[in-house]
């Protein structure tokens, strides 16, 4: 019941949070918000990661190399998907995107297969349920879909991709310092590619604080981790 509870705290936190996303880059590109709001993210697990330091036997080597490796591949898969997400919101509407990354969890199942993991036969109802969502919701008369659509479709992908990298590490390391972990690649790899291809601006971050916050501490810190 409780991890329940947490999984549905935490799809309210980002079904929310894809409004913020979409105010955020009224003042600033994408990428740019992307790495501040992970960034954010990452430093509002400092607390619970000292608290977690003075209540934990000290981790071995191995411990770390896999705390290394997991928190380097989620961040990088994270990385694609955000990106994903966050310039195709520049395409389509929050609702759209929110249902539309929703789909990992048709993916997950399907991927899981591959790893010999199984589904109940609801799963599999459900998945069908939500194919028929996304047609109603995304495909035109003309039976094409929009590019922004098509952005957070392939982003679902990798959303999927991510939660099974979660899944497997979860359960060999801490989880928060794997949250940091992978919302320090996130947020950096988001920044460099934003002082590549777009300009970066203080007065642009102050001016979306607000959005930053949200999706940073909540979204990011609270939902994520």
């Amino acid at each position: 019941m409780r991890s329940n509870l947490m999984l549905l705290m935490a799809a309210t936190i980002w079904g929310m949070g894809f409004v913020a996303q979409r105010l955020g880059m009224d003042h600033m590109g994408p990428y740019t918000f992307n790495g501040l709001r992970f960034l954010l993210g990452a430093l509002s697990l400092l607390p619970l990661l000292w608290w977690l330091k003075s209540r934990q036997p000290v981790a071995v080597a191995g411990d770390h190399r896999q705390l290394l490796i997991g928190g380097v591949l989620a961040g990088l898969v994270l990385f694609c998907a955000a990106s994903l997400q966050q310039v195709g919101l520049l395409y389509t509407t929050a609702a759209k995107a929110g249902f539309i990354t929703g789909l990992y969890i048709i993916l997950v199942p399907v991927l899981g297969l591959l790893l010999r993991h199984k589904s109940g036969l609801n799963t599999w109802i459900g998945a069908v349920i939500a194919l028929a969502g996304l047609y109603v919701l995304s495909v035109t008369d003309e039976f094409t879909i929009g590019f922004g659509d098509l952005l957070q479709v392939v982003g679902a992908l990798f959303w999927a991709v991510h939660l099974l990298l979660v899944d497997h590490y979860s359960n060999r390391v801490a989880p928060i310092k794997l949250a940091g972990v992978q919302f320090v690649v996130c947020g950096l790899l988001s920044l460099a590619t934003a002082f590549v291809i777009e300009t970066p601006t203080v007065a642009g971050a102050v001016a979306g604080w607000q959005a930053l916050l949200y999706a940073g501490l909540v979204s990011v810190g609270v939902g994520y981790t």
